[in-house]
């Protein structure tokens, strides 16, 4: 999941950062922190879901830099493994995930890049890395999946079971 870290000075956005790995996101607020003048700056680390942390989190009462092993920890223990796939965006009936062979997926980024390069090689530098994550929010409406299951001829479709993924609205 990625994560962004938003630096300010003087109430002014002076740079937004983005991270692949929370343990090296909050390790760079925290070295943010050490250097920055707490009068004037200010810092805050998000993800998708929200607010993780701010500087205040590496200050003391008298607005002095302190480590905090604690959070550290703690954002660094949440680190999904990133999970790859190779796939071809030009494939003539659309997006279509390629592999050389089974597993289609990659928890090795080394295993995953050996592999691109070879198919590279073979079928031409179309082929693209991905990286694949879990979706946490709901992507469909509710009659959208309905129409969608009526024109597919689905009809013991238990909504129920993909509740987190279907909203209401318009």
């Amino acid at each position: 999941m990625t994560q962004v870290l938003i630096t300010i000075s003087k109430g002014i956005i002076e740079n937004a950062s983005l991270f692949e790995s929370p343990a090296q996101a909050i390790l760079a607020l925290s070295e943010h922190v050490k250097q920055m003048n707490p009068e004037h700056d200010d810092a805050a680390l998000y993800d998708r879901e929200g607010f993780i942390a701010n500087a205040k989190h590496f200050l003391d009462e008298n607005d002095q830099y302190r480590e905090n092993e604690e959070l550290i920890e703690a954002v660094s223990k949440e680190t999904l493994k990133p999970l790859f796939i190779i796939g071809n965006p030009e494939h003539r009936l659309g997006f279509m995930v390629a592999s050389p062979d089974d597993p289609l997926a990659y928890a090795n980024p080394a295993e995953a890049i050996s592999d691109l390069g070879t198919m590279r090689k073979d079928f031409g530098k179309h082929l693209t890395l991905y990286q694949v994550l879990p979706v946490s929010v709901p992507v469909v409406r509710k009659a959208d999946l309905i129409n969608h299951n009526a024109e597919s001829e689905i009809e013991d479709f238990d909504m129920k079971l993909v509740e987190e993924y279907i909203f209401e609205g318009k």
